[in-house]
């Protein structure tokens, strides 16, 4: 896979989509209670290479008591479009060992990690991005850059049984241990001379595909839970096995309707799963990897959605409009819902 910096919105008719999205997330957030992948196999089996993976409300009531204006600031702009930079860390869990099918691969975690970040100013939320399986981190480099450039730090660790650059082979029953790694990288990240660029009160988690089963487990898994975790982002995620923690952090679903690695069907499941805000936005027509790879008619919405959700859940930016169901039914690329 050719390797793409960040996909900038050129023709008016996404640049429309892509603010009819940021707008109608803005105000679910704030006004709701709320290489190409290849298929996967089952977790517990091994193939060689792939996996088969309202109404109007009433008249308001009149009142004599004097107006009164509300002295609260208004939070702060959204960030679009600043410089970012890309580097590369190293981070080692000598606690833990690669392990795949009863035999030890190496006697230590070693986590190759990128990060994107902005080149001046901070400290920024830190994201922590989990990539899909046969695949590596940087299939993801332009989401990842267009994310850094909307005010993030972004970490994009590669995992040892997922990337096929790591010569490990592949084992999706490896998951658990991701979901143990993604929780290590932040502990590194924040021990690391970048920490000084990072606000360590603002961590949120980013998933695709079987990154997406990761970022999962590691906001609502039983047994897996991180507390520092403030927002989650799953595209395209299988449904969750195992316990799942009831939760007051909000997720962000995305799925293309016309996936053809995962059945659209399973992040209909998560949503119904997981006990938390949960916020779907479907991407009507869009496959598994195109959208977030670039290119499509989705991206920008793809990208705009994340930004959006992770402004509002995370970074305190941005502010609330009405009518959220007439803006984004002027778009036919999405659907959106949301649940408390």
């Amino acid at each position: 896979m050719n390797l793409r910096r960040r996909y900038w919105i050129r023709r008016s008719g996404f640049a429309f989509v892509a603010l009819a999205i940021v707008v109608g997330l803005v105000f679910a957030l704030n006004g709701t209670p709320s290489g190409s992948e290849n298929a996967r196999p089952t977790r517990g089996t091994q193939r060689s290479g792939a996996h088969p993976k309202g109404s109007a409300g009433s008249a308001p009531t009149q009142h004599n008591s004097p107006t009164t204006t509300s002295t609260q600031p208004a939070p702060p702009a959204p960030i679009r479009g600043i410089p970012e930079t890309m580097t590369e860390s190293t981070f080692v869990d000598s606690s833990r060992s690669v392990t795949s099918h009863g035999t030890v691969l190496a006697s230590s975690r070693t986590l190759p990690t990128y990060v994107w970040s902005p080149t001046s100013g901070g400290p920024f939320p830190l994201v922590v991005f989990v990539h899909g399986y046969n695949i590596g981190p940087l299939s993801y480099q332009r989401f990842c850059s267009t994310l850094a450039s909307a005010g993030y730090v972004v970490a994009a660790p590669s995992f040892p049984l997922e990337d096929p650059a790591r010569g490990f082979g592949l084992d999706r029953n490896d998951i658990p241990n991701e979901a143990t790694d993604v929780s290590f990288a932040i502990t590194s990240l924040l021990d690391q001379s970048v920490a000084r660029r990072i606000d360590p009160t603002r961590v949120a988690v980013v998933g695709h595909s079987d990154g997406a089963d990761v970022v999962l487990l590691v906001g609502y898994g039983a047994g897996h839970v991180d507390p520092r975790i403030r927002s989650v982002v799953a595209d395209a995620p299988d449904p969750m096995t195992g316990a799942i923690q009831p939760s007051t952090v909000s997720l962000l679903l995305v799925q293309g309707t016309a996936d053809s690695v995962v059945p659209y069907s399973s992040s209909q499941e998560v949503f119904g799963q997981v006990q938390a805000p949960v916020y779907y936005v479907s991407l009507v027509g869009a496959d598994h990897l195109p959208p977030i790879a670039g290119g499509t008619s989705w991206t920008p919405v793809l990208d705009e959605s994340v930004a959006a959700f992770l402004d509002a859940t995370l970074a305190g930016r941005g502010g609330g409009v009405e009518s959220l169901a007439s803006t984004l039914s002027a778009s036919p690329l999405v659907r959106f819902s949301s649940k408390a």
